[in-house]
């Protein structure tokens, strides 16, 4: 591992393929001009474990390139203006052919097979759950939302207590939806566990409890997270044949049904071997029809789905530059929360990407509720005292949120 490891550093030295991307200056807003990036898709079925670091040109162009033709993006810089992107040998020629600068990188603690030290395996944090709502059944109770591809139980806390009458303000908060993202699941298991252990202490937690309805979901892909825990360190889909991307699932302008939008954006969600192939249809996925099912049995004004990594906050809609009619709601809310801490705020679009058929347009597409996203850390897999740093961060805007989850949007 040691030689290997060498052996990547002097690669990485030595290659630099260096050159401008085709891409006009400027952001692309015409559906009928994004076709030069066609023929830059690939295959990703026999894509590698081997990481590269790509210069951008022209950031928003690059992105919008490189992400609608199959390449699976993570860890993007704005300030350097690079993006990360684990590849084929056809990945890295197609890079070259286009004139992409890059090098070969060392993605953090890769090389280190199964869960790091201090991480709860997702059977470990199940019995966590049961333990705290079996030692405070007055405001906790833990049940199954739904079930996933391979039958594993899909399981929510539920914190609220019964001194106000219902019904109350609800809160959804997501993570565990990327099986490699190690980081969101722990935050989630720490939220349920501050509301619960310091309700009757602290009297802000305390005041939350008592006023709203908060549903915790630490792990939606179960699947996918076993197969980390055996090793599968890239698993991101669930594991239903090729796997599907689940945050690409939900049945809100699946694939960019009804948008007027490039045709090319939709090939990568169509390429079974890409890391955001969206399923057979909008909803197909049982990890997604719990999710989306338990909107019907909770009186939900906000949700929020973590992710990691690269230190975002996202609002709706990711497919298009225009904004909301209740953008500045959202915008306030980010001011409050999560600028502080240097989080950049924005759209899917804005800050990397189109996206489509997400946990947070689903919520304000479908539900016309506070549809929250975010980017948390810097890596996939931190180490866990990196998590305990970004819990003392994220912490309290966590419960800020709650605090505003009683905003109800108007449309005007």
């Amino acid at each position: 591992m040691k030689l290997h490891k060498s052996l990547l550093f002097l690669f990485a030295g030595l290659i630099s393929i260096s050159a401008c991307t085709n891409s006009p200056s400027g952001f692309i807003q015409d559906p009928n001009s994004v076709n030069s990036v066609n023929d830059v898709a690939v295959s990703s079925t026999t894509r590698t474990n081997a990481v590269v670091e790509i210069k951008l040109k022209n950031a928003k162009n690059d992105l919008i390139a490189l992400s609608t033709s199959g390449y699976d993006l993570f860890g993007f810089d704005a300030s350097k203006k690079t993006i990360r992107a684990r590849v084929s040998q056809d990945e890295q020629n197609k890079l070259s052919q286009k004139k992409y600068s890059f090098t070969m990188i060392l993605e953090n603690n890769m090389d280190s097979k199964g869960l790091l030290p201090g991480y709860m395996s997702a059977d470990q944090m199940n019995a966590k759950l049961q333990a705290l709502a079996s030692q405070n059944p007055n405001i906790a109770k833990v049940s199954p939302i739904g079930q996933t591809w391979e039958k594993n139980n899909i399981f929510v806390i539920n914190i609220t207590s019964s001194k106000n009458p219902d019904p109350k303000p609800g809160s959804l908060f997501i993570g565990g939806m990327h099986a490699r993202e190690l980081a969101p699941p722990e935050i989630m298991y720490k939220l349920a566990e501050q509301l619960i252990t310091q309700y009757g202490k602290d009297p802000a937690i305390t005041e939350l409890v008592d006023t709203r309805d908060i549903s915790i979901v630490p792990m939606v892909n179960v699947d996918g997270r076993k197969q980390v825990e055996k090793g599968n360190n890239w698993q991101r889909k669930n594991t239903h044949g090729p796997g599907v991307d689940l945050n690409r699932n939900f049945d809100s302008h699946w694939n960019y049904q009804g948008l007027n939008v490039p045709s090319s954006w939709v090939g990568d969600s169509t390429d079974t071997g890409s890391e955001t192939y969206s399923g057979t249809g909008p909803a197909s996925e049982p990890e997604v029809q719990a999710v989306q099912n338990y909107y019907g049995k909770k009186k939900l004004n906000m949700v929020l789905d973590m992710h990691s990594y690269g230190e975002m906050f996202f609002w709706p809609v990711g497919f298009s530059n225009t904004a909301i009619p209740e953008v500045n709601i959202f915008k306030n809310i980010y001011e409050n929360s999560f600028k502080k801490i240097e989080y950049q705020g924005g759209t899917s679009m804005s800050l990397l990407y189109p996206t489509t058929a997400t946990t947070d347009d689903y919520a304000y597409v479908k539900h016309h509720i506070l549809g929250l996203g975010m980017e948390i850390g810097q890596s996939f897999r931190p180490s866990y005292s990196e998590v305990d740093d970004m819990w003392k961060k994220l912490g309290p805007n966590l419960l800020y949120l709650i605090k505003v989850s009683n905003t109800s949007l108007t449309r005007r």
